[in-house]
């Protein structure tokens, strides 16, 4: 497993490995990793993931709502922030490149690309696939802070 490239995850495969891999490798030559959301499963492993995914360049998110749960850690933006830890997995990682598909441009979602935004130090290019063309929903991502000089939004 610690020779993998890319990784896709289903909602189901998510889980199955917060449940079942306690002890995640390091995953040093993951550069691609795209995982499936579900409102029904949550992001548990998701900041295990991130840690030990050190060179990670690319991630592709399809769908951002998922099942909010007491475990979704710092990569998520639906615990509250006086409870995430002071040093967010999100802040280490260095993404270059981040893919949102099935955008809706609900509350939770902006709140969740806000925390992206604000996170990941490294991004520079974040492509978002929008479920409909809005100019509102354009122009309220697009006003979100970005804790990246280089990072460019693009719509696809």
């Amino acid at each position: 497993m610690s020779n993998i490239k890319s990784l896709h995850l289903s909602p189901d495969s998510l889980e199955v490995f917060y449940f079942c891999c306690d002890s995640l490798p390091v995953l040093n030559k993951l550069l691609n990793l795209s995982i499936e959301s579900d409102e029904e499963k949550g992001w548990q492993v998701m900041p295990r993931l991130l840690n030990n995914s050190p060179n990670l360049q690319t991630l592709v998110i399809k769908g951002l709502v998922h099942r909010v749960t007491d475990k979704c850690g710092d990569a998520c933006a639906c615990i509250c922030e006086k409870e995430r830890e002071t040093l967010c997995c999100l802040s280490k990682c260095r993404v270059k490149v981040l893919e949102i598909s099935g955008y809706g441009g609900s509350r939770g979602e902006l709140k969740q690309m806000r925390h992206f935004l604000g996170k990941l130090e490294c991004l520079e290019a974040v492509r978002v696939c929008v479920e409909e063309d809005s100019n509102y929903l354009r122009a309220n991502l697009m006003t979100l802070p970005r804790v990246s000089s280089k990072c460019d939004i693009r719509f696809i």
